[in-house]
């Protein structure tokens, strides 16, 4: 009876095999038989079937044409699905790929319903761009500290430079995150082990700021360097006179705050008789109100005077409408691009790229010198850190050189 169950079983198997239409009868068998290779017409790919302990046979395309590659994935695959099984959970199993584009899809998710945050941009980009390009085809609970490290290797050579540390921790959390979406669905157990990636690299360094002196030849030049410049050279020079001045008045950052700025976020906040102009701003640490220095009306007002849509307004009556409308914008309505290309080339025609360190400035240079002035001023550092959307620690982290500066009447 044995004999005779086995060789039902052998024919059953074999009539499955022939059901697929296997090419040249070429099969191989791997783990006891247990796992099988094959060929069939359409595809140039090795196909794959194994048993789980159910007795079911799942089959899929190893996406390899060398056979030792296909007897690798086909083994790995087999692996995972018989652990899988043994911690209870169904013997599905997907490649790194395909829990990365389910995470990515999560995140566009949050993005579109206004839940995300800004800093699931960056995730997605090194997940598209670095994590499945390497990873894409290998199992999460396949990858060792090995493959961690050819990775570590392979990412620095594209990065062409070495990474800093808050670029190795986007790496890091983006890749956590595939691994979290993992367990969520059930495709791993929390239990299993998977290695991080590595998260020491080059300490970042705050931008250099510019002086007041320096501040002041920038804002001179671009009083007249858009005059005679023609097409969207000319827009971005007269707008990055205005971009110039807001970044020292406000300390936002550039880039996701101030070029998304709408004329709907500004409004007037009445304290004691006095008005201030608060700001809504949305950065990669959520969205706050901030309060722009006086001289910043000055500036919405040569903004508002920049476009037929809202030149006829009051600047009141503007704030009123709320319009959805940006402040930074070409005539046709279009958003500009390339800021900081052209602010380093006015910088480049002051002799101003390089700070005191040799280090390039950029438009977020200007965030750093309002965070300077601030403190030279004598500003509360919590207050500063609610302002600028950033925390305390960060600020003593980078600012911590002006200490001795700002106590100096009662150090000397």
């Amino acid at each position: 009876m044995v004999k005779q169950h086995k060789r039902v079983e052998t024919l059953l198997e074999r009539d499955s095999i022939d059901d697929l239409n296997s090419t040249e009868g070429r099969l191989v068998h791997l783990r006891d038989s247990e796992v099988v290779l094959f060929k069939v017409p359409r595809s140039n790919y090795w196909q794959a079937r194994f048993r789980i302990y159910t007795g079911k046979w799942i089959r899929f395309s190893t996406r390899r044409r060398n056979l030792d590659d296909a007897r690798q994935i086909a083994c790995d695959r087999y692996d995972e699905a018989r652990y899988r099984e043994r911690l209870g959970f169904t013997p599905l199993v997907k490649r790194f790929d395909e829990m990365a584009k389910c995470c990515v899809a999560e995140m566009r998710r949050d993005i579109a319903a206004g839940t995300g945050k800004k800093i699931y941009t960056a995730y997605i980009a090194v997940i598209e761009t670095y994590l499945i390009p390497f990873f894409g085809q290998m199992y999460l609970t396949s990858i060792t500290n090995k493959h961690i490290a050819e990775f570590e290797v392979w990412r620095n050579s594209q990065l062409r430079r070495p990474p800093k540390v808050s670029t190795l921790l986007t790496f890091a959390t983006a890749f956590t995150r595939i691994t979290q979406t993992a367990v969520e669905q059930g495709w791993i157990s929390d239990k299993v082990p998977v290695p991080k990636l590595n998260v020491r690299g080059e300490k970042g360094q705050a931008r250099p700021a510019f002086t007041n002196d320096e501040v002041a030849r920038i804002q001179q030049h671009l009083l007249t360097w858009y005059v005679g410049v023609e097409g969207y050279t000319g827009e971005m020079r007269l707008m990055l006179r205005d971009l110039v001045d807001i970044l020292t008045l406000t300390g936002m950052r550039q880039g996701t705050e101030s070029m998304n700025l709408e004329w709907r976020h500004i409004e007037w906040y009445v304290e004691k008789d006095v008005r201030y102009l608060r700001i809504w701003v949305s950065g990669k640490t959520g969205a706050r109100w901030l309060i722009a220095k006086h001289e910043c009306l000055a500036v919405l007002e040569r903004l508002k005077a920049t476009h037929d849509d809202t030149a006829a307004m009051s600047f009141d009556d503007l704030l009123a409408l709320r319009m959805p409308v940006k402040l930074f914008r070409f005539k046709d309505g279009r958003k500009p691009f390339e800021m900081n290309k052209i602010f380093r080339r006015l910088l480049e025609e002051l002799d101003l790229v390089k700070g005191q360190a040799g280090t390039d400035r950029t438009l977020y240079s200007l965030r750093h010198t309002y965070a300077t002035q601030e403190l030279l001023a004598g500003t509360d550092i919590h207050t500063l850190a609610r302002q600028m959307g950033t925390s305390v620690i960060m600020l003593e982290k980078h600012y911590s050189k002006l200490t001795a500066t700002m106590a100096a009447e009662q150090l000397a």
